[in-house]
């Protein structure tokens, strides 16, 4: 029998058809966004999937029309344009614009305020989404992104944020979950309802801002919704963080000189820091304004890590020695670091974090947390290493260095967890949260030291199980050991120890949790520039929100602890090749050393001195004046930034 054969075009036509439909089959669709009105309603809709819709301003009188503008795929700038219809003045004018997502929250945030309602943790923060049946309104000002709310749902991730500027300022935002919908809610004029959150666990009356619209008179809002197929474990913030970062005007702060910057610190360091007291010699933890004049804090005085830094101080100065040849920097080095290895090792292994219980000052609960143990632990090898090319030979500090971490280890669980605080007895008092991560940089450390591969095991088990469990909840937690809540300062040990991980093993894949968890730390970092009055404190000393980071959702206000992602940011960003890495390293630098007082200027009507810099920058009604800065000249920025110039070089930015 004679075979049938087709003609060659005709196979190669066959097969192209059948190739568009395979790729139509297995490749989701793209460009497949698309508006319809519904039932009076602007509907937002994927092929035919309905991820939700516009809800029209409901204030009797006002006529809102809305302008859809597709800036890429997924996000749009919404404009309304509210017009009083009313037939007479109003006097309280609310507007709105909501865009309800129609599914049930699986997630919620938002960024800096509230992460999954912040039902984690003791603090008493604003908790879940309503209060006495009312829902929380924010300021705009409160949210690292302006007005930003987020939701996941079953398919879909959701974001919407405000645009600043104009008739636009100053707004608030709500995110309200009820049943099978989600509505984010962008409000004008500015306020903050049922209550405000002024201090930490603090409420003041809530408030509402006053909107006047004359007959006929209109006003337009402007917001930016971005939607995006839902990704596991809360990946999906990565998307709209991304396009806020590019979308969002970035204003230039100025920068000393990293030469400058050492020096003025270490000018702050030994001038005015210094403290010699009985038996002690180190460094205060900062400056008192009373009376006109600048104290050192009378309590709470002396701490090895966290805000009183003095191992890191000490390594600081010790290499202020290397380059600069400063005799007095390498004397008090050698003597804050000398004090604390003879008085406080315990025979466990511990560290005594506050030379406050030594001197007998102190007599509360002592408790020895995993902040700064690790500190304590990861800076004594740092120090071993210093001193020794400084010419001093100090073995007993990478001893205290290895019994902090063999008495850690031996106290981790199996499932790879630290605890969070010990009595000087050794018995572990609470392990929740995600500070326990603070102990897993030393640990990496000590394996460097000292090979032995139980320390890297050790920070391998605790790292998977802080990053498993911060995966799942979609943040950190308890790092601020003056607050119990969902915080910043916890996920920067999870960065820094995925970077340490990845030089150690050489495993790429710490390098994208590394991204992971700065994409999560990028919803504490201030993406604008919050306007302010001329009669604030951030106009007349010069402040910029832009870069800024918010300390916890139990404490409201920006502080300069970006100085500590700077380092591992820059190495993300050469390692991974993602410049946003190194745009945000850059940006948290400069903001980190704005207002630092150059020894002649006044603020608040005093000479501060020189290389000294406040800790918290009120952007919101913390503290009831927005616009705002304490009298409060901690050691620990100073500390940071000694730290990150010592670690990346003087040329490091370049």
């Amino acid at each position: 029998m004679k075979k049938f054969s087709l003609p060659a075009f005709i196979i190669l036509a066959l097969a192209l058809v059948m190739g568009l439909l395979m790729i139509q089959k297995c490749e989701p669709d793209t460009g497949m966004y698309r508006w319809l009105k519904e039932d009076g309603k602007q509907t937002l809709f994927y092929g035919d999937l309905q991820i939700g819709f516009l809800e029209p301003v409901l204030t009797g009188g006002i006529k809102s029309k809305d302008k859809i503008e597709q800036i890429s795929e997924g996000v749009f700038r919404i404009t309304r344009t509210c017009t009083n219809r009313s037939g007479s003045r109003l006097d309280s004018a609310r507007l709105t614009l909501d865009f309800v997502h129609t599914d049930s929250a699986a997630f919620l945030m938002i960024p800096a305020v509230s992460y999954q309602g912040n039902e984690w943790g003791r603090g008493q923060e604003p908790k879940g989404y309503k209060k006495d049946g009312t829902w929380w309104s924010f300021s705009y000002s409160r949210s690292a992104i302006p007005g930003a709310t987020y939701s996941e749902g079953g398919k879909w991730a959701v974001a919407m944020w405000g645009e600043p500027g104009n008739q636009n300022t100053p707004f608030s935002c709500s995110l309200m979950p009820e049943g099978k919908q989600t509505t984010h809610r962008l409000i004008w004029p500015e306020e903050e309802m049922p209550l405000t959150y002024i201090s930490r666990d603090t409420y003041g009356a809530g408030f509402q801002g006053k909107l006047t619209l004359e007959q006929g008179q209109s006003i337009m809002l402007s917001s930016v919704l971005v939607v995006t197929p839902l990704l596991p474990k809360h990946e999906a913030i990565k998307v709209f963080l991304t396009k806020a970062w590019e979308m969002i005007p970035h204003p230039s702060v100025p920068v000393r000189t990293p030469e400058e910057i050492w020096n003025l610190s270490v000018r702050f360091i030994n001038k005015n820091l210094w403290a010699e007291e009985g038996i002690f010699k180190g460094f205060s933890v900062g400056l008192w304004l009373r009376d006109g004049k600048w104290i050192q804090r009378p309590v709470w005085k002396y701490e090895i890590g966290w805000a009183g830094q003095n191992i890191s101080t000490a390594n600081s100065l010790l290499t202020d020695f290397l380059w600069n040849k400063n005799r007095q920097s390498l004397d008090r080095a050698i003597a804050c670091l000398d004090t604390w290895a003879k008085y406080c090792p315990l025979p466990n292994g511990l560290i005594r974090n506050h030379f406050d219980y030594v001197l007998g000052i102190e007599k509360s609960e002592e408790v020895l947390d995993a902040c700064n143990l690790g500190d304590a632990a990861a800076d004594y090898l740092v120090a071993y290493d210093l001193a020794k090319k400084c010419g001093v030979d100090r073995e007993n500090y990478k001893e205290i260095a290895l019994g902090i971490c063999d008495f850690l280890m031996k106290d981790q669980q199996p499932s790879g967890q630290y605890g969070k605080g010990w009595n000087k007895e050794g018995e572990c008092l609470y392990r929740d949260g995600t500070i326990g991560a603070f102990i897993i940089p030393a640990m990496v450390r000590a394996f460097v030291a000292t090979g032995n591969k139980a320390y890297l095991a050790s920070a391998r088990r605790a790292y998977d199980f802080y990053f498993d469990d911060f995966s799942n909840q979609g943040f950190t937690s308890a790092g601020a050991l003056d607050t119990w809540c969902i915080d910043k300062e916890s996920s920067w040990p999870m960065l820094r120890s995925a970077m340490m991980l990845h030089e150690a093993t050489g495993d790429s894949t710490y390098l994208a949790k590394a991204e992971r968890t700065s994409w999560y730390l990028s919803t504490w970092l201030w993406h604008y520039s919050v306007p302010f009055a001329d009669s604030t404190d951030f106009r007349k000393y010069g402040y910029n929100t832009f870069g800024g980071t918010a300390v916890s959702t139990q404490h409201h206000h920006l502080d300069p602890f970006g100085l500590a992602l700077v380092p591992e940011w820059l190495k993300l960003a050469e390692l991974t090749r993602h410049s946003i890495w190194k745009e945000k390293a850059l940006v948290a630098w400069a903001n980190a050393n704005q207002v630092v007082a150059n020894g002649t200027e006044r603020v608040h009507g005093v000479v501060r001195p020189a290389g000294s810099q406040t800790e918290a920058y009120f952007q919101t009604r913390w503290g009831g004046r927005p616009g705002y800065f304490a009298d409060w000249l901690v050691l620990w920025p100073s500390a940071f930034r000694l730290e990150t110039l010592r670690t990346i070089g003087l040329n490091g930015f370049e």
